[in-house]
């Protein structure tokens, strides 16, 4: 056998016993078979393959096959007709990419074919929105209006049209901003299965050229007058106790519903009159300063349970949901046999449009923007912020019990003595 460093011209034609006998990083020709070349690589393996100048001028090189798997007289026949494709006009390598290439293709289709909007939602919620502090919402959403209509088809497959006839547009219908919050999820779904390539490089998602409906900016706030005949009806409304009591601590504190419904004890003081509220959309801790009818207010519920200011009464260890609140809003609003709406408010209002009721309430009995921004935990990105690093709980203790203080005066009876 020639030693590593013989010149390849000059080893002898290729026998199986010499091919055996290769040590790693050996490269031998076959002298009577130009262009049949062996390889011993790192590992121990010999390689066949067949090595020509193209076309072009370009030097390359295709395996044939494993010695072992492949005789020497099988690599004979193997370099025969890639020899007999140069003839014929077709490059072996370019052959081998091109059926290569094809083949990826054929799997990506068959894997397209097979990954559904059901598996691509799955992957979506379990990968993504099961991490997010609000992606319940939106799980909810994809499962009820996209799975029973879409979920068996291939997620690939799926047209703006089909999306927008079957999905889209009967959910608009309904409820636009509804069907806002799903497209949005959709999108999101289709760019994270493109993302971890679950689909192909050059798919379109389906809800491009969807729109949603347009977002319209609530700016809803109730005058002293309407304050007035709400919080004189609620506490003989149709609301069960615990919604009156969100509803009341929502324009009491100016917190928002989902923060009052998940208030947990371990975090309110009511002997020093502070609440911690640990998650908050800006992800920020917040105390906010009870005022002494909250204080008195959440002192009722004390003994409702252990762990949850307003806990549920359908699941254990648990607290109301949220939406408890709107639907009982709703069906204050319905008229009943009469014809008669219980709610005493004319124009439609919303649980936030009570925290924008107590800002504005705050305004307009002076208090400083910068402490409505520190009681409605509003991030200030000015440059002023960045150096004034006063925490204004004082402020806010003061101007929230002011606040409190006004909503009780508007619920008292206009009753003046004889002597005044």
């Amino acid at each position: 056998m020639p030693k590593p460093t013989q010149k390849v011209e000059d080893a002898p034609a290729l026998t199986p016993g010499i091919i055996a006998a290769m040590t790693p990083g050996v490269e031998l020709a076959d002298r009577s078979n130009p262009g049949l070349r062996v390889r011993c690589n790192a590992s121990g393996t010999k390689t066949f393959f067949y090595r020509y100048r193209a076309q072009d001028g370009g030097l390359r090189q295709i395996k044939l096959g494993e010695f072992g798997a492949m005789t020497l007289a099988g690599a004979r026949s193997a370099l025969q007709k890639k020899k007999l494709e140069r003839e014929q006009g077709i490059d072996p390598q370019k052959e081998k990419r091109k059926a290569r290439a094809e083949a990826t293709r054929a799997r990506e289709a068959s894997r397209a074919k097979a990954y559904t909007v059901a598996d691509l939602v799955e992957d979506y919620i379990s990968e993504n929105l099961s991490k997010l502090k609000r992606g319940g919402e939106g799980e909810r959403l994809l499962r009820k209006e996209l799975l029973p209509k879409l979920g068996h088809r291939p997620a690939a497959a799926v047209t703006r049209r089909e999306l927008q006839d079957e999905v889209m547009r009967p959910t608009m219908t309904r409820a636009a901003r509804v069907a806002t919050m799903l497209l949005s999820r959709i999108r999101c779904a289709y760019a994270h299965g493109l993302e971890q390539g679950r689909l192909p490089d050059d798919h379109i998602s389906p809800t491009i050229g969807i729109k949603g409906a347009p977002q319209v900016r609530r700016t809803r706030a109730l005058s002293d007058g309407e304050l007035a005949t709400f919080l004189r009806w609620l506490p003989h409304s149709p609301y069960s106790r615990s919604v009156r009591d969100v509803v009341h601590l929502c324009l009491l504190t100016g917190c928002r519903s989902g923060e009052i419904v998940a208030a947990r004890w371990r975090d309110i003081d009511l002997e020093r009159g502070t609440w911690v509220l640990r998650d908050t959309k800006n992800s920020l801790p917040h105390t906010v300063m009870l005022s002494r009818q909250a204080v008195e207010l959440l002192r009722y519920r004390r003994d409702l349970d252990d762990e949850f200011a307003f806990p549920s009464p359908k699941r254990p260890n648990r607290h109301i949901n949220q939406k408890a609140v709107g639907l009982a809003q709703y069906e204050a609003r319905q008229p009943t046999a009469d014809g008669k709406v219980t709610d005493p408010l004319t124009a439609n209002w919303s649980t936030h449009d009570l925290r924008r009721s107590a800002a504005t309430g705050l305004a307009r009995l002076g208090c400083p923007r910068v402490v409505q921004d520190r009681i409605l935990n509003h991030v200030d990105n000015s440059i002023g912020a960045i150096y004034d690093v006063h925490r204004y709980d004082d402020e806010a203790r003061h101007w929230l019990q002011v606040w409190s203080d006004h909503l009780t005066a508007l619920t008292a009876p206009n009753v003046a003595s004889i002597a005044a």
